[in-house]
């Protein structure tokens, strides 16, 4: 039996846990930590076969929002019940201690569910026995990767995902994540006589929201009227569910709405949680490809930035695939097929171009700490008085910290580290506070991959060397500015000489010729 998977990376604390997060949204495609988790599984023990995302129906499942896995093994055969044994046992050992590490819910397999919520064992007593395969669940913070095992800092605030703020109907689509609780009561739908239709589904109703789409009215709500949909219902302020429903439809025709609570609408980003990625990470590059995506993708491998996807880009993928294990798994499963940009690839670009941007929602101040510079739980004990469930620790984030700042990084926010990460934020143009926030993660991290403390983009090197050789040009070319501006300043100075030579010449003739009369 393989041993399970390891990860050297792996702070002390284990991730914050969150109540049971059921499907409010329908978004059926698949989250990049499921993805992730389903390509470590079939690495470790050779089992491929996975199913996720689901079309949405009438009742509630993770696989309806991307954030639910089945790994197909049969548990009447000794082989793969072994594996699939060892496999749960790994995850829920030390009192599901790996589910905390991957954001998991609960574990079903072979006629019995684990749920973190009570870290037991319980038979299942669902219409399936998951016999013929395992099933996982997972929380909005490892659907997005945003959990310990994939960043190296525990969880301490988590994602409590989008908020069902309109009766009887989806919320809106996770985007980024929501850190506060969803306290406002659902308002009432409007009424409607056209049906709702989920992704993939068609009705009249989907034909008039095409036209005042710009689309043809096939009736099908496909991809294509999808994004557009999204688009539109963020434009006017209707929550952005990706459904055709009765919100919607009362928006399209003209009919006023009240008030929604603020909570209905998708998350909308700071500035420092967006980047160049940030557009494409839900769509898929194939080799052939062409355009802004691609570009993006080209600078940050250190591809030459043509917009064609073409042959050294796909290398350079390549290369880059073989650096981590679970994308080099997910190409090794394309085979033969074109090379290819997926979510999963998307997530794992932006955090080598952006290092830290998993992790740019902690804020710390001084009096932070990691577990391990708190020996005696001083800080555990004062939250214990002060009533407090969640944990006052910061997960492995100080030391992070003060790596990035080339500070002593032993997990204890005091004034050396708040002075270094003011002057950080000072030469950045920020109020140099000394604690950090969105923006300081940002400054730091640029301050930490220009000292070499961290490793930045892989096609670093060579962006740099693009820039340099940009620089040199547009030098040479300012040089040539001046040399011409030189030459034609000498030259209309000449042509002003001759002039008042010619003129001079003039004068003096015309008085030699005054003389001789």
């Amino acid at each position: 039996m393989p041993e399970p998977p390891q990860n050297e990376e792996l702070p002390t604390e284990f991730d914050e846990d969150t109540g049971y997060q059921d499907q409010v949204s329908c978004d059926p495609q698949d989250r990049p930590g499921v993805t992730a988790f389903a390509m470590l599984l079939t690495q470790t023990y050779g089992r491929g076969a996975w199913s996720g995302a689901r079309t949405c129906i009438d009742y509630m499942s993770q696989h309806h929002d991307g954030r639910a896995l089945d790994w197909t093994l049969n548990a009447y055969d000794p082989q793969e019940r072994r594996i699939g044994d060892a496999a749960v046992a790994w995850l829920t050992e030390n009192d599901g201690e790996m589910m905390r590490r991957f954001g998991i819910e609960y574990v079903i397999w072979n006629g019995l569910v684990y749920m973190k919520d009570d870290n037991a064992w319980r038979h299942y007593v669902g219409p399936s026995p998951h016999t013929d395969h395992v099933h996982v669940s997972f929380t909005w913070d490892g659907a997005m990767m945003r959990t310990s095992w994939w960043t190296g800092v525990a969880v301490t605030e988590p994602d409590l995902g989008p908020c069902a703020a309109v009766s009887g109907q989806y919320a809106a689509v996770h985007t980024f994540p929501r850190l506060e609780a969803c306290s406002d009561p659902p308002v009432a739908a409007p009424t409607s006589e056209l049906a709702t239709v989920r992704p993939g589904g068609s009705g009249p109703g989907v034909s008039m929201l095409q036209t005042v789409l710009g689309l043809e009215a096939t009736g099908v709500l496909d991809d294509a009227t999808r994004a557009a949909l999204l688009d539109w219902q963020s434009e006017h302020g209707v929550p952005e569910t990706g459904v055709a429903d009765a919100t919607t439809y009362a928006a399209a025709q003209g009919v006023e709405l009240e008030d929604l609570p603020a909570s209905a609408q998708a998350v909308v980003p700071q500035d420092w949680q967006v980047s160049v990625f940030t557009p494409y990470k839900r769509t898929t590059l194939t080799q052939g490809d062409t355009g802004e995506a691609v570009v993006a993708v080209q600078e940050a491998l250190g591809a030459e930035p043509d917009g064609d996807f073409g042959p050294k880009t796909a290398e350079a993928l390549a290369e880059f695939e073989d650096s981590i294990p679970v994308l080099a798994e997910q190409a090794r499963r394309r085979g033969d097929e074109p090379a290819a940009v997926t979510p999963l690839t998307w997530v794992f670009l932006e955090r080598a171009v952006h290092p830290t941007m998993a992790l740019r929602d902690i804020e710390l101040a001084e009096g932070s700490r990691d577990v391990g510079a708190d020996p005696d739980g001083e800080l555990a004990a004062r939250a214990a008085v002060e009533g407090r469930a969640d944990s006052p620790y910061a997960g492995g984030a100080v030391a992070l910290v003060q790596e990035l700042l080339g500070v002593e990084a032993d997990g204890s926010y005091g004034p050396i580290t708040a002075e270094a990460v003011a002057q950080v934020q000072e030469a950045a143009g920020l109020e140099p506070t000394g604690a950090v926030d969105g923006a300081t993660w940002v400054a730091i991290e640029q301050v930490a991959v220009e000292e070499e403390r961290i490793a930045g983009a892989p096609g670093l090197e060579q962006q740099r060397e693009r820039e340099a050789k940009a620089r040199e040009r547009e030098e040479q070319e300012e040089k040539e500015r001046e040399r011409q501006e030189k030459a034609e300043q000498e030259a209309r100075e000449e042509r002003e000489r001759q002039e008042r030579a010619r003129e001079e010449q003039a004068r003096h003739e015309a008085a030699m010729s005054g003389a001789t009369r």
